[in-house]
């Protein structure tokens, strides 16, 4: 069965942030130390948090269990919070979701789209066309800084 997307809700925070978890504690460690992974993966839902995802994030279900998340603000064309539950990888969902995303960025006419690559993550979106090499920061607005791959992608018209 195909993935199923749909925009988040606030309600769906948690289960967000789980599927957070998960996909950052299990494909990150080779790239990252755990200290910073636990870092990264502490605290839980805030009512900021949860604005978030009920206004930039869109999720990836089958039948009715989460498996895939992604986020686009809509007015700088930035993607996030990109995440496949670790028990779904290989089945295309991470690849879904971002023909999702670009397709919506196109849709709002937006031209460009901008993320900061894990690194583990930046051979993926190179598949995708996305450009970038050179290491950059991501500071996370809770306070830690971590290692990216700050990349973009000129999206040309009708695909």
């Amino acid at each position: 069965m195909m993935l199923r997307i749909r925009q988040a809700r606030g309600i769906d925070a948690a289960g967000v942030l789980g599927l957070r978890r998960a996909a950052i504690l299990a494909h990150c460690p080779t790239h990252y130390p755990m200290p910073l992974l636990q870092r990264w993966v502490e605290g839980g839902v805030t009512p900021a948090f949860e604005a978030f995802v009920a206004e930039k994030v869109y999720l990836g279900e089958r039948d009715g269990a989460l498996l895939a998340c992604g986020a686009l603000d809509s007015d700088s064309g930035q993607i996030d919070a990109v995440f496949v539950d670790p028990t779904a990888n290989g089945h295309g969902y991470a690849r879904a979701m971002m023909a999702f995303l670009e397709e919506r960025a196109r849709t709002l006419g937006l031209e460009t789209l901008r993320l900061d690559a894990t690194l583990n993550a930046a051979p993926f979106y190179r598949r995708l066309g996305f450009i970038g090499d050179s290491q950059g920061r991501y500071d996370s607005p809770r306070g830690f800084s971590l290692p990216c791959i700050p990349m973009s992608k000129t999206l040309l018209p009708g695909g």
